[in-house]
């Protein structure tokens, strides 16, 4: 049973193939040979039979008196030389006038068709009847046949059968050895190909085509595997490339006004300036390291904790009282339609409200009306924000929840934040159980998000 629980593919279809073939003649050759003795009895039984027929038809020819010596006569005349057939006839006493002696101890056991084993190992099979001789029933007729032909047949039937059993296992197990070992050559030339992939040959992928169709799902789901491999380690070093530009710039700043500060002596006020305008580069320094920090947890897996009953209209207007001193600065209107009841993390849900709204704040030209939409499907709960503005290239649309990304500032009508404001959407809505969508065309855009509205149950 070890073979089967063995950790090789190979040697278990092997040890599988060997165990059916072996399993499989085994019930041929027992079939074979049951019907091959099946066929040797009923020969032996059917001679049996034809010889008492054969001797109760000269018995009725006998005239009375009978001459026992001249029926013996006739009766070895008729049987001639036998070497494994034997005949013995008894009066109605019970005493034997023809053929050897048979033991006195076993002739109570010769009724109809019957098999024994004599005293010196003899294995016979016989028939004991009644006919009448000379005119006089009840005398008992006994035809024996020694079985040693037929059982020497079966035994060379058997011993063949065996062998040529056997044979045919070991030709199958090779076989099939040779067979599997070219059917898993696939597997072999994939792990080859897997070998290749490394930091340097990130674009190499295992063959499709040119394999086994059973193993083409297994090359298409490791292929798809090693793209968001790759397409990760893509996306982590352009994060690091956008973090360190990112920070640059802030971290210049400081440097450079700590710089002019130290270059001569300064008066308290031109301390102060240098020190606020280095507190707002600091702040900004903070905000950018915990919104980082907030979307590596969500990458890990997290989800939203505190859940509570939540109404996303009302969440929507709590947020929109907050910019109301920006969109009266930019004459900007907003209208709401529709409502949903959440389960859900407020703080991060009113985030990412704000989040989008403030981007269709930067984005809308003066004058128009931003719309929020808020529906409510079966288990899922949609917000989208509708602006009018220049709209987001075709190509752009996938990527503007990447971390950093920002659309040409020549689309926006005012200062753009440090780019991680829809991603920090897109990882709220996946701890909630959803997910993003974008929509733009000529002149207008559309950006939102879903949640499962009881994020419990996911």
């Amino acid at each position: 049973m070890k073979l089967f629980r063995s950790s090789s593919m190979r040697q278990r279809l092997v040890v599988v193939l060997g165990s059916i073939a072996l399993f499989g003649s085994f019930l041929a050759g027992l079939a074979l040979f049951k019907v091959t003795e099946y066929e040797v009895r009923h020969q032996e039984i059917s001679e049996l039979k034809g010889r008492v027929e054969l001797i109760s038809h000269l018995a009725s020819l006998q005239k009375k008196p009978l001459d026992i010596i001249a029926f013996n006569r006739s009766l070895t005349d008729l049987l001639g030389a036998h070497e494994y057939l034997e005949v013995r006839v008894f009066d109605p006493e019970g005493r034997q006038i023809y053929g050897k002696p048979f033991p006195a101890n076993q002739l109570d056991i010769l009724d109809g068709d019957f098999r024994m084993v004599l005293v010196d190992g003899k294995r016979i099979r016989g028939i004991s009847t009644g006919i009448t001789l000379g005119g006089v029933p009840k005398y008992s007729l006994v035809v024996t046949m020694d079985t040693v032909r037929g059982d020497k047949l079966l035994y060379a039937f058997g011993i063949t059968l065996l062998v040529v059993c056997l044979a045919w296992v070991v030709f199958v197990s090779v076989f099939a050895a040779w067979a599997v070992k070219r059917s898993l050559s696939s597997i072999d030339q994939l792990s080859e190909q897997a070998v290749r992939i490394g930091p340097q040959d990130s674009h190499v992928r295992l063959p499709v085509e040119s394999i086994d169709l059973e193993l083409r799902q297994l090359s298409t789901t490791f292929n798809r595997a090693l793209d968001r491999v790759q397409d990760a380690y893509r996306r982590s070093e352009g994060f690091n490339a956008d973090v360190a530009h990112e920070l640059r710039t802030p971290l210049a700043n400081l440097i450079s006004g700590t710089e002019i500060i130290l270059g001569k002596p300064r008066s308290a006020e031109e301390l102060r300036a240098t020190m606020a305008s280095s507190l707002e580069e600091l702040e900004l320094l903070q905000l950018m390291v915990n919104d980082m920090l907030f979307l590596a947890r969500a990458d890990s897996g997290a989800v939203a904790a505190e859940l509570t009953p939540t109404c996303i209209r009302r969440e929507v207007e709590i947020v929109l009282d907050y910019y109301e001193a920006m969109l009266d600065a930019a004459k900007l209107r907003v209208n709401v339609v529709g409502d949903a009841d959440v389960l859900a993390n407020v703080r991060l849900i009113r985030r990412a409200i704000s989040n989008l709204i403030s981007n269709a704040i930067k984005a809308s030209p003066r004058d128009e009306t931003i719309n929020i939409e808020i529906q409510c499907h079966d288990e899922i709960a949609r917000i989208r924000v509708h602006n009018l503005g220049t709209g987001i290239p075709e190509n752009d649309l996938p990527k503007i929840f990447e971390r950093f990304f920002r659309v040409d500032a020549s689309r926006t009508q005012r200062i753009s934040g440090h780019g991680l404001g829809l991603s920090i959407v897109n990882a709220i809505a996946r701890m909630h159980g959803g997910g993003t969508f974008a929509h733009s065309g000529e002149g207008w855009t559309q950006v939102g998000f879903y949640i499962d509205r009881n994020s419990a149950n996911r």
